[in-house]
């Protein structure tokens, strides 16, 4: 083989030999019998016994990376490892032995006696034991390991020769090397520096055995064989393998051709039953014109009878023959055309039928398909993997016109038909048109709606179609909910007004029945309040209090009287409105307050302008401003935040239109504003806010009561507000109150 083909490590093991044998050459013929030690003489024998085994510790570690050769596996750095840990071992005896000859002999510690009388062969034979004979054992498992597992019994076998062969050397050079000189107490006729000459000779030998195990399965490990197995079975010619009993184990199609006799049933039979029995089976022979009869029929063949070595162990027979007059095979295959031919046709026939079935069956799925999508109520339409329009139904077609083949602009794509495409994940969002055909938010939908404008309701959603990998066909669907979901709103609002009214009619029963006993109870209240003050002397500390408590059961009596008033029908017992000071009661609802106030809450109410005027009922106005504080301070009950007051003048020259809320006519107002830092509201809170028992609150916490007894108390001031709130940020609440001009007297 040529040189270039060799593996590595077989060439290293040409070349550790070529060193091995050359400095063992120089030390036999130069530095052979007795030489005084520390002399230039001894020295250099030393360093070429050195090298000696530098080379014999690589032999081992070179027949290992042979059989990873063979083995297609690689353990570079143990190999490496064992390698430098032996090579400065070697350099350091070496070095030991030539500084110091007698190094070991004068050390009393070691009571070893070869150490004392040859400590070279001792220190050289331990490097062997931990270094080479590990490796021997190693490679002798690898060998055996590699041929119990190989498929191929001829490459078992090499196998199992070259592991017994290997054995047979590594035993002979440890027993002529290692054993015999021990037993002999190292009294043979080698002498000390001819270390390691059996292992010499017989890795020569190992060299080549190497070589012809590379060899021999080289020609399966580059695929050859499978080539010529191949190429074989192409062949017209018949070939038919055969062992040296006469048992068949190949035979390729033209042999099968030529004897009419399928592979399974040559297989295992002898090949004395195919070719007449007077012929040399098992010679190198060729045979002219042998007379066979096949299938009635007499036909020549020529026969050649050949070995072949598949290893360097093993062989195998071949037959090669050939009908030489070649109308057997010319007969066959025509026979085998004919039946092919008609076969073809009859399958023309029935592939043609299937195809016209089918083609019929997918213009009717087609129609069906067609028809459905048309029949839907919503619109449907179809894209693919790249985004470009592939199906439309009616309603869509009405709506969009035609686009089929074309792609919708990358800011015409909505993140969920994104998501649907290059993710696989289904999307559904609801979408709001306004009159103009824009796309608009769900606040501004809602702000739309209640100014009386057309505001159309899209259910969208993107379904992938999922086939293989990323991007996704896409079906899309979009269903017009507008006047479901006006329906809907209407029935939840006449639900929801049916239960207020519902829950009005019952408060008013109650009320009714309960304001006479509580105005017997404020009525007590005030009378020993009254009592209190008599009769405590002026200044006492306690009056304020009792100031207070009468004045907050002086305004609970206006208000059940007024309650009184409201369930009877009579509207003219109402509490009359005057001029009032709004700072003043801004100033007492801040002082009730405060003495609840929880400790995570601050109250700011120093910017106010106390020369407004407004007219209206002190009660009302008191109970907007509560009702109004106590929603901020439980929206801040949680997190804690800041109660603010303001109170200052605000002139409208024009109308103020904001969200959820009626709008402002121009004029002068004294602007209160309640603002909170608390948890905000959300659009669907907000919308719902001044409904009669809606609330946020936990059961027991609230009727809901609140924000709609002081919308209808504003409404009979004829006062407005506004509303501003950011999720998670606060509420404010800005109440316009008509200020009033006090006419000035002479």
């Amino acid at each position: 083989m040529p040189v270039q083909q060799i593996p590595k490590a077989i060439k290293r093991l040409v070349q550790i030999n070529i060193i091995w044998n050359f400095c063992s050459i120089l030390g036999i013929i130069f530095f052979s019998g007795n030489i005084e030690s520390g002399s230039a003489a001894y020295n250099f024998r030393q360093v070429m016994f050195g090298i000696q085994a530098l080379a014999w510790t690589r032999i081992g570690l070179s027949s290992y990376e042979i059989g990873e050769t063979f083995l297609f596996s690689k353990i570079q750095t143990l190999r490496s490892t064992t390698n430098i840990i032996a090579s400065v071992l070697v350099i350091a005896f070496t070095a030991l032995f030539i500084a110091s000859p007698d190094f070991f002999a004068t050390r009393n510690t070691l009571e070893i006696s070869l150490l004392q009388t040859n400590p070279i062969f001792v220190c050289f034979s331990v490097l062997y034991t931990i270094f080479l004979l590990p490796v021997f054992i190693a490679t002798i498992y690898q060998l055996l390991r590699s041929s119990m597992q190989a498929v191929d019994q001829p490459l078992a076998q090499t196998g199992r020769y070259m592991a017994v062969t290997y054995a047979v050397i590594v035993t002979i050079a440890f027993t002529f090397d290692i054993a015999f000189p021990l037993t002999l107490n190292l009294k043979t006729w080698l002498g000390p520096f001819h270390f390691m000459i059996w292992h010499q000779l017989l890795t020569v030998f190992l060299m080549f055995l190497s070589g012809q195990y590379y060899s021999s399965i080289s020609f399966k490990n580059k695929s050859s064989f499978w080539f010529l197995r191949k190429l074989i079975s192409k062949m017209e010619d018949g070939i038919i393998y055969f062992d040296d009993d006469g048992k068949i184990n190949y035979v390729n199609q033209g042999a099968v051709k030529l004897l009419g006799i399928s592979s399974d049933s040559l297989k295992g039979k002898s090949i004395r039953s195919v070719f007449p029995p007077n012929l040399s089976f098992f010679n190198e022979i060729v045979y002219d014109d042998i007379q066979m009869d096949m299938n009635g029929e007499r036909h020549s063949f020529k026969i050649h009878f050949f070995k072949i070595r598949q290893t360097m162990v093993t062989t195998m027979n071949v037959a090669y023959f050939a009908d030489q007059s070649k109308t057997l095979l010319l007969q066959k295959d025509l026979k085998t055309l004919n039946e092919q031919y008609v076969e073809y046709t009859h399958d023309l026939v029935r592939y043609q039928d299937r195809l016209n079935k089918e083609a019929r069956i997918k213009a009717e799925k087609e129609n069906v398909l067609n028809t459905l999508i048309n029949a839907l109520p919503f619109r449907v339409w179809y894209k693919n993997e790249l985004g470009v329009y592939q199906k439309q139904n009616q309603l869509d077609l009405d709506d969009q016109g035609s686009l089929e083949g074309i792609n919708d602009s990358q800011e015409n794509i909505s993140s969920y038909e994104r998501d649907a495409r290059e993710n696989g994940e289904a999307g559904v969002y609801t979408s709001y048109i306004n009159k103009n055909g824009e796309e608009v938010s769900q606040d501004e939908a809602n702000r739309l709606t209640k100014n009386g404008e057309l505001v159309q309701t899209f259910d969208n959603m993107y379904i992938p179609i999922l086939q293989g990998k990323a991007p996704f066909k896409t079906l899309c669907i979009k269903v017009d909910m507008t006047k479901q979901r006006r329906l809907e709103q209407e029935r939840n609002m006449l639900r929801e007004q049916k239960f207020i009214h519902s829950r009005l009619e019952e408060l008013g029963t109650m009320c009714g029945a309960f304001a006479h006993d509580y105005n017997n109870i404020l009525g007590s209240q005030i009378g020993f309040c009254q009592l209190a003050q008599e009769m405590l002397p002026e200044g006492h500390q306690a009056s304020m209090f009792i100031a207070e408590a009468l004045k907050a059961a002086q305004r609970g009596k206006t208000s059940l009287e007024e309650l009184l008033n409201a369930i009877r029908g009579n509207a003219k017992s109402a509490t009359p409105a005057i001029v009032i000071s709004p700072y003043m009661i801004i100033e007492d609802v801040v002082k009730k307050l405060t003495l609840t106030l929880p400790p995570n809450i601050v109250l700011n109410s120093e910017d106010m302008d106390h020369n407004l005027k407004i007219r209206g009922v002190v009660a009302s106005l008191d109970r907007i401003i509560s009702n109004m504080a106590n929603n901020a301070l439980f929206a801040m009950k949680e997190t804690g935040g800041t109660l603010t007051f303001k109170l200052h003048r605000e002139d409208l020259a024009e109308q103020l239109i904001t969200p959820f809320a009626p709008p402002i006519p121009p004029g002068n107002y004294a602007k209160i504003i309640i603002s909170d830092t608390g948890s905000g509201m959300d659009s669907g809170t907000l919308e719902r806010i001044f409904a009669p028992f809606f609330t946020t609150k936990a059961p027991g916490e609230g009727l809901g009561l609140g924000l709609s007894s002081a919308l209808r108390l504003l409404k009979e001031g004829n006062a407005y507000f506004t509303v501003q709130t950011t999720l998670g940020k606060g509420t404010t609440f800005n109440l316009y109150w008509p200020i009033e001009i006090e006419s000035k007297e002479n």
